[in-house]
């Protein structure tokens, strides 16, 4: 039995050992390796333009100044370029591209960043000045580009492996520029839909905003709601977004109302452009609550039925003393009957 416990006692011991020596291994691996500072920018500002825009005749130049500021604990050489960018599905985030798009709303190809090439300390700040020359033919309508900064050693944001790794190593700012003239302005709503039945709100909607104009819009939206006499029970505001040109955009809410009856209609109502355009849609849907209906009908059928069978209870109640007062009665006749006849 000694042998045993003494066997015992040396594995755990051997184990502990081993254990602690995994442990020392990994903080000295940590130790010897750190992990490097990442490598962070910000750029000022992030969009340009009084409005978040900037316009400009065709013939004309335009020049403006950007920063960028190194917020890490390390040295970094940047460089910086002008690159069209196009939007993701969401309507919002841009992405980059990594060739100057050849189609009319390229900008990138009018640009010059001067100068190019920094090298940055921590925390110092670096400034450059944007020119933008605008052809003679240009067509009249929006051209987006972005100024972008990356580590000239950073990995390439077109790189999907290392997009992720990247994304705090490259930053730019936005440019949405709009060329004077004859611009289209065209945009329509699809698949504007409330959920059809509901018991009870808030009730969902959803729509989508598809824009076919020349340059991008930022739609001012709202939602008027009538009740089934015609009559406005509310108002919904929907934010505003951009949508670029031949780009949809979806938007979804809800109405917050948690109480009603029958049949609503819903109008949208979207004007955009510098002519003020307008563009409506409508959707109906209903809200029924089944079973608080269901539990009144119950609830009147059970007290209907309450009073009914006490009504016919006391109608048969009233019967048989009516009965019997009769039959005292026919008694009564009969021993009167009896009692004329003895005399």
């Amino acid at each position: 039995m000694k042998k045993y416990s003494l066997l015992l006692c040396l594995t755990l011991v051997i184990g502990l050992l081993a254990a602690t020596n995994h442990f020392v291994n990994s903080l000295q691996a940590q130790i010897g390796n750190p992990t490097p500072d990442r490598q962070v920018l910000v750029t000022m500002p992030p969009r340009t333009g009084e409005d978040g825009q900037i316009r400009i005749e065709p013939g004309e130049k335009y020049q403006t100044n950007i920063r960028v500021r190194n917020v890490s604990e390390r040295t970094l050489t940047l460089r910086s370029f002008a690159q069209d960018f196009i939007v993701r599905e969401d309507g919002e985030t841009p992405i980059p591209v990594q060739d100057t798009v050849t189609n009319r709303w390229s900008l990138a190809n009018w640009m010059v960043v001067a100068p190019n090439l920094h090298t940055l300390a921590p925390k110092e700040t670096a400034e450059m000045s944007i020119l933008i020359e605008v052809p003679e033919n240009a067509m009249p309508g929006g051209k987006y580009a972005m100024v972008v900064h990356e580590p000239t050693d950073g990995t390439d944001l077109s790189d999907v492996q290392g997009a992720i790794a990247a994304i705090s190593q490259r930053v730019g700012t936005l440019f949405y520029v709009i060329v004077e003239g004859p611009i289209n302005e065209e945009a329509y709503i699809r698949n504007f839909k409330f959920k059809k039945f509901q018991e009870f709100g808030p009730v969902p909607y959803s729509f989508t905003v598809r824009n076919q104009s020349d340059v991008h819009i930022r739609p001012r939206m709202n939602i008027d709601i009538f009740n089934m006499l015609g009559k406005k029970s509310d108002s919904i505001t929907v934010d505003s977004k951009n949508i670029f040109p031949l780009n949809s955009r979806d938007f979804a809410g809800k109405w917050d109302k948690i109480w009603g009856f029958g049949l609503y209609t819903a109008k949208l109502t979207a004007s955009y452009g510098e002519s003020g355009q307008v563009t409506v849609a409508t959707a109906n849907f209903w809200i029924v609550p089944v079973r608080i209906i269901l539990s009144i009908l119950f609830g009147g059928l059970l007290i209907a039925a309450i009073v009914m069978a006490t009504k016919r209870y006391s109608e048969k109640k009233y019967q048989l003393e009516q009965e019997k007062v009769k039959e005292l009665q026919k008694k009564l006749d009969q021993y009167e009957e009896e009692g004329k006849e003895k005399k």
